[in-house]
């Protein structure tokens, strides 16, 4: 009796021993599923055009195509979007096709900084009318934030220039591009350096610029006055206790849209 019961116990032991055995198994792949999970996802990097290196940020996807660079995974204006990194530069110019910008509701933003730091930023919003934008420029070489203003040209002839002191109130206008399903956006940042003692533009003020090929594309009101055209400059106002910036490294992109395809993509390195 005590034979037969020792050899069922030992009988037992060797079962759960082999069951441990298959659990222990079968638990190694959740293991592995869960480290894969916690591993840190790599950034989506690619050499996009001469000079620039273009990262993916947020849920954004990055595709070379004939057409140009090509970013997907646009939901959210906030973060989702293209980070450009270069060697010190004093200008950026960038040539894109949004595609249903208007119909997302978000707009879109921009950031130019150097290494970390930003530099200055301008917010593209869309206003409830078809049509209707807000931009909301910030810039950083005065403590406390610097005024800027808007210069609106015509044919490369200057319409008017508004000074806005109403540093965190978004300025309202019109963009008739920006409803068009394929919103074709030019934009420039620079550094500016004054040509002379005639330039009405100081030195080391940052420059924010929107270009149309739509005649009277941008439309203004100005204290009562409507003023159209197809350029606008927002430039910050030099003030006392100013920081000169003279170059930057990067421009950051978020948007929310069905696609941005990145067209063309330069800069000029500073000296």
């Amino acid at each position: 009796m005590s034979i037969k019961l020792t050899g069922r116990l030992m009988a037992a032991a060797l079962l759960s021993l082999t069951a441990a055995g298959c659990q222990g198994e079968e638990s190694q792949p959740e293991a592995d599923a869960l480290t894969n999970q916690e591993a840190p996802v790599k950034q989506q990097c690619v050499e996009s055009f001469a000079g620039i290196t273009s990262c993916a940020t947020g849920d954004a996807k990055l595709a070379r195509t004939e057409k140009g660079l090509e970013v997907t995974g646009l939901a959210k204006a906030t973060n989702d979007g293209v980070s450009s990194t270069f060697a010190a530069a004093t200008q950026w110019e960038q040539q894109a096709v949004f595609q249903d910008l208007a119909k997302a509701g978000q707009g879109f933003a921009l950031a130019a900084r150097d290494g970390d730091q930003v530099v200055s930023s301008i917010e593209v919003g869309i206003g409830s009318e078809p049509g209707r934008v807000t931009f909301r420029p910030q810039f950083t070489g005065t403590p406390g934030g610097s005024n800027y203003s808007v210069y609106v040209y015509s044919g490369g002839h200057l319409q008017a220039r508004h000074i806005n002191r109403g540093l965190w109130f978004p300025l309202d206008a019109s963009w008739y591009d920006i409803h068009i399903r394929f919103t074709p956006i030019h934009t420039g940042f620079r550094n500016h350096t004054a040509f002379g003692a005639n330039d009405p533009i100081s030195s080391g003020a940052c420059v924010w610029a929107f270009r149309s090929a739509t005649p009277g594309a941008f439309t203004f009101n100005f204290d009562g006055r409507q003023v159209s055209g197809d350029y606008v400059e927002f430039v910050e106002e030099v003030g006392d206790g100013h920081y000169p910036y003279t170059s930057f490294t990067g421009i950051d992109m978020t948007a929310a849209a069905t696609a941005l395809t990145v067209q063309g993509e330069s800069i000029v390195r500073g000296k």
